[in-house]
């Protein structure tokens, strides 16, 4: 039989190889065609260029599609959209209630109150934040949100010296900004929440090369349950999502609407658990 295509959309940077974030998924979206008359087509862009998404899917006969990152593509995902308009597509993550597509995503609101509803019951006080660039990321704009919103109910101080906001969302980043926080800041938060693991394990690397004690001094919080995160000293505690049956659902839907039983956009949630290892005392 002959091997139908469905796409994959995402930003054409070699750092969706090696974040375990997307990889997760992308093994997902994998184990979910293996057994089906599908293969798999990696479209990947670059957000300076312009492409153009008729000629793009035309080319490579693509029946449906899944974005990996859906934020920065908005003006392919419209352009789709408009050229094919019985195209299947399916986003994931970066959930907003005005979403007219299908999605597949992990309640975002309810993982940031378990991190910070952990720490706070704790008994930290003085918590900062290593925040995601959110121009883009709607779910970092909502962690910070309820970071804020959850200080203020708790009647704890938002520190501006407690908070950095990283320029992505990757290990080096978290660790170039928490050595920053740890020179420029005239005190040390007593926890620090990272928007995502990546970033928490970069603070955990700098912490330890200024020889601050993870937990005693400073405590760490992630965010997505990476593999690696039990692997590092101390072990992250960290909100897990379900990244791997993310994306097998995201091919349960698209192969569900490519077979007729559906043409309803279908929004599937799934909740996120509180991984506690050592990094928080």
């Amino acid at each position: 039989m002959a091997k139908r295509s469905v796409g994959l959309v995402t930003s054409f940077t070699p750092e969706i190889f090696k974040c375990e974030y997307f990889t997760r998924i992308i093994s997902g979206i994998i184990d979910a065609l293996r057994n089906t008359s599908f293969d798999l087509r990696f479209i990947m862009l670059n957000p300076e260029d312009r492409q153009d998404p008729k000629r793009t899917l035309q080319e490579h006969q693509i029946e449906g599609l899944m974005f990996l990152t859906w934020t920065i593509h908005k003006p392919f995902l419209e352009e789709a959209k408009r050229s094919f308009e019985k195209l299947p597509i399916v986003l994931i993550n970066d959930f907003t209630p005005e979403v007219e597509t299908s999605i597949v995503h992990c309640n975002n609101a309810a993982g940031t109150r378990k991190a910070l509803q952990y720490l706070i019951g704790r008994g930290y006080r003085k918590i900062g934040m290593l925040q995601a660039p959110d121009e883009d990321s709607k779910d970092a704009q909502a962690r910070y949100k309820i970071y804020r919103e959850m200080l203020e109910a708790a009647g704890l101080e938002f520190n501006p010296n407690y908070f950095k906001k990283c320029d992505y969302f990757f290990e080096e980043d978290g660790y170039l900004k928490m050595l920053d926080l740890i020179h420029h800041s005239p005190a040390l938060p007593r926890a620090v929440f990272c928007f995502n693991d990546d970033l928490a394990i970069g603070a955990l690397r700098a912490l330890k090369e200024e020889k601050i004690s993870c937990p005693e001094q400073v405590a760490v919080i992630g965010y997505d349950g990476l593999e690696r995160g039990k692997y590092v000293n101390p072990p992250l505690t960290s909100v897990r999502q379900p990244l791997e049956a993310m994306g097998r659902e995201m091919v349960r839907i698209l192969i569900q609407i490519l077979d007729g039983e559906t043409h309803l956009p279908i929004q599937k949630e799934f909740q996120p658990d509180l991984i506690i290892r050592r990094s928080v005392v």
